[in-house]
């Protein structure tokens, strides 16, 4: 089967006579591997040596961020957003894990998505990040607290109660993007259905929103099934 996210071309194919005896997929088995061999990595380099290395590519986004800021001369930004439904657990639950893991458990921010290079968080949760927005591996400073531009204030939702709201700023200080997510319980049962939103510079190209959308999708599948195995599976006490 052809697909385009994971380059085959139509006329290709595999058939296997006999494989593994646990089910599944070629690409689960290598994604189970690279999950594996990704961690293991940035174990072993530490936050330093990960921030280090990956210098020269920061500084070539932070110049690529600066001649977009500058095209966008009216100030606007518009959204990279997903709609998504989880089930098995509540807004309130999701959202509290979410927050302490920001702040006590990094190898859960880091895990939820492979291009998460570096997450550090403070006391009051602001978090510095090295992460890729499309392909340009950006450095973040990220703030949570109320929406504050027209454009979040123009997409918020009264039917969505629960938000988690911030920005995030760039080495030389400029705001580059801006968080809006917004969730509330699931209409049929236990579960949260969630608008997850960040917002770029409108003059940013269109890769920028389309990668992210992905990277919303991804990392918010991995946070929940995280939170959903902690909270009912094992039992964990979040505190």
């Amino acid at each position: 089967m052809s697909s385009r996210v994971l380059g085959y071309r139509e006329g290709f194919s595999v058939e296997v006579s006999s494989g593994p005896s646990i089910a599944g997929t070629t690409e689960e088995y290598e994604l189970n591997f690279a999950r594996r061999a990704l961690a293991l990595v940035k174990e072993r380099l530490g936050v330093a040596q990960i921030e280090k290395l990956l210098l020269p590519d920061i500084e070539r986004s932070n110049a690529f961020w600066q001649t977009f800021i500058a095209q966008n001369t009216t100030g606007e930004c518009r959204p990279s957003r997903i709609d998504m439904s989880v089930h098995g657990l509540s807004p309130d639950e999701f959202v509290k894990w979410f927050h302490l893991r920001c702040g006590k458990r990094i190898p859960d921010m880091l895990a939820a998505e492979p291009e998460h290079w570096v997450v550090t968080s403070d006391a009051e949760h602001n978090q510095m990040a090295i992460e890729n927005l499309g392909p340009w591996i950006t450095r973040l400073y990220i703030k949570f607290g109320p929406p504050s531009t027209p454009w979040q204030q123009k997409d918020l939702r009264d039917d969505y109660p629960i938000r988690i709201c911030g920005h995030a700023e760039s080495d030389d200080g400029v705001p580059l993007a801006y968080v809006l997510h917004q969730l509330k319980p699931y209409a049929a049962g236990l579960g949260v259905d969630a608008r997850f939103c960040i917002y770029f510079p409108a003059s940013a190209p269109e890769e920028i929103f389309e990668q992210h959308r992905q990277h919303l999708l991804v990392e918010f599948t991995n946070w929940t099934r995280h939170c959903f195995t902690e909270l009912k599976i094992n039992n964990v006490q979040v505190e």
